[in-house]
């Protein structure tokens, strides 16, 4: 009689236990009566008992958007927009049910507070200009790095903080735009300026070169070398067939040729 009810307990307990199937990029973490269990289920399908609960934790990468106004350090209000990518670290999928009661706690309760106030307290140290310079991006890692340290061991990763959008008040944005105007027409006048200090360097260097080569050429050109050519032409002029007439005792000794028709 025994083996008849251990029998049909076992029976009843096969015939109630089904599958349970975690998808891709989750984490299944398993309740019984109100006790979370140390086990998780990786994605796939399970041997489900009906006594348990699953519950799945998303671990893909999201990414939500906040929209703010923020003071900065010289105590201007601008519009910000700011993307948020992150995700719930697997490792920690059990946590952050037990203490948060899922992600969407955790995300609410604790990630969007956060953000927000690391959004503020960062652009307080900037200076509304900031924001459309160079310095943007050292904005954002210092976003990043606040916003890390301020989550570690919360059990989810921030990957990125993306500044988007930004509204300054209109004085302040034609003022940016006028200096920002400056500052391009200065890098082009200092183009121009080293375009000329190159193009007066090149001059300066092809006038040495002709100076050169002129004191060369004269220092070579001496009275008995203009003599000796002198000797040579009259020689050439005198053996040519054309008719001349040479007039001997002429300068320098050499004779004087003159053509005559």
């Amino acid at each position: 009689m025994t083996r008849l009810r251990v029998s049909g307990a076992l029976l009843l307990v096969a015939l109630s236990a089904g599958c349970a199937a975690v998808p891709p990029q989750h984490v299944g973490v398993l309740e019984t009566f109100g006790k979370v269990l140390d086990t998780t289920w990786a994605p796939g399908l399970h041997v489900w008992a009906p006594w348990t609960g699953v519950h799945r934790i998303n671990c893909q990468t999201l990414q939500t958007e906040e929209r703010t106004a923020t003071p900065t350090g010289e105590g201007l209000v601008v519009g910000l927009d700011v993307s948020l990518v992150y995700h719930a670290e697997p490792a920690s999928a059990r946590d952050v049910f037990s203490r948060y009661g899922g992600l969407d706690g955790l995300t609410s309760n604790v990630l969007i507070p956060e953000f927000r106030s690391v959004i503020r307290d960062v652009t307080a140290g900037f200076n509304a200009v900031d924001l459309y310079s160079g310095r943007r991006e050292e904005i954002g890692r210092k976003m990043l790095a606040d916003l890390r340290g301020r989550l570690q061991g919360r059990g989810i990763y921030v990957e990125a903080i993306l500044l988007r959008n930004i509204q300054l008040p209109d004085q302040v944005a034609k003022a940016v735009e006028a200096k920002l105007a400056a500052d391009q027409q200065a890098q082009q006048m200092e183009f121009v300026l080293r375009k000329e200090s190159k193009e007066a360097e090149r001059k300066r260097i092809e006038a040495q070169g002709i100076a050169d080569f002129q004191r060369i050429v004269t220092a070579g050109i001496t009275p008995s070398l203009l003599t000796w050519k002198g000797i040579e032409a009259t020689k050439d002029l005198a053996t040519s067939p054309n008719a001349k007439v040479i007039i001997a005792g002429g300068r320098n000794g050499l004779p004087i040729i003159l053509n005559t028709p």
